[in-house]
């Protein structure tokens, strides 16, 4: 059997913000995927309290989720923890130089309801909103923090930032002010090895879709890696092929090529 599993990221890759909702045409490519025996996940830094309904509906057989230290899969979760101490430590580093702030555990998010930059960006993300707590005392989490994400204003703020994180990876998205935090240990790429390796799926039949730099990682382990036309360069120097953009159903376009292409399962 030659199964093939699909990884897609979300922003700017199955969802644009210019149209608002993820078209019809890659909700029916990723089902005729799925319909062939294939399997698709989304791959996403999101932790899953983020995924909207309409992400989830579209029906996937998994998660690679908070920059791969969430998986979720065939109803059961695995996952990998920041470590409280060091979480602790960055916060109140953070409350100290007043840089805005979100904690991230599997299901929920917990954000000072002040922190309006962080929740006007939000605001446009197609994130649901339903799994956000306002509440900021967060010492009960202890263990159950995956990542956490922050707003920088300026590069100097950027710079006195990043000297806070020598226990956890770090990612600027410059576009947008927003920040991610995350283990030292896990990328997209780790969660997809797991996921890859837990279905016994060859490397040779992974594929993935993305377009922004936590990415990288991505492209660089699976063994066909598509850029969306709309994909940062790095990205599309680290690509197999470059689709369409995501304003042009990029992801339908390609993967229904793929499709085309191939013989049917044994």
């Amino acid at each position: 059997m030659n199964k093939k599993i699909f990884f897609f990221d979300i922003d700017g890759t199955l969802f644009s913000q210019e149209i608002g909702h993820v078209t019809q045409a890659v909700k029916d490519a990723i089902k005729r995927a799925r319909d062939a025996g294939h399997y698709c996940f989304v791959a996403s830094g999101r932790p899953y309290g983020y995924i909207a309904e309409n992400i989830r509906e579209i029906g996937f057989d998994g998660y690679v989720l908070a920059n791969g230290a969430h998986i979720k899969y065939d109803e059961k979760d695995y996952t990998d923890y920041l470590n409280q101490e060091h979480v602790s430590q960055l916060c109140q580093s953070l409350e100290e130089l007043g840089i805005e702030y979100v904690i991230q555990t599997t299901d929920y998010c917990y954000i000072d309801q002040s922190y309006e930059k962080l929740l006007n960006f939000y605001k446009l993300c197609n994130i649901d909103f339903n799994n956000f707590s306002y509440e900021t005392d967060v010492k009960h989490l202890h263990d159950q923090i995956v990542k956490i994400e922050m707003w920088v204003n300026t590069e100097e703020e950027y710079k006195t930032v990043c000297n806070l994180f020598d226990h956890f990876k770090h990612e600027l998205h410059p576009d947008n002010h927003s920040m991610e935090v995350y283990s030292s240990i896990t990328t997209k790429a780790t969660g997809i090895l797991n996921v890859v390796s837990m279905l016994g799926i060859p490397l040779e039949n992974t594929y993935c879709f993305g377009d922004g730099p936590n990415d990288v990682e991505m492209f660089e382990t699976v063994a066909h890696p598509i850029a969306m036309g709309n994909a940062l360069n790095i990205i599309k120097e680290r690509a197999e092929i470059i689709c369409p953009s995501v304003l042009e159903d990029g992801v339908a376009v390609q993967l229904n090529d793929i499709l085309d292409k191939e013989k049917p399962l044994q």
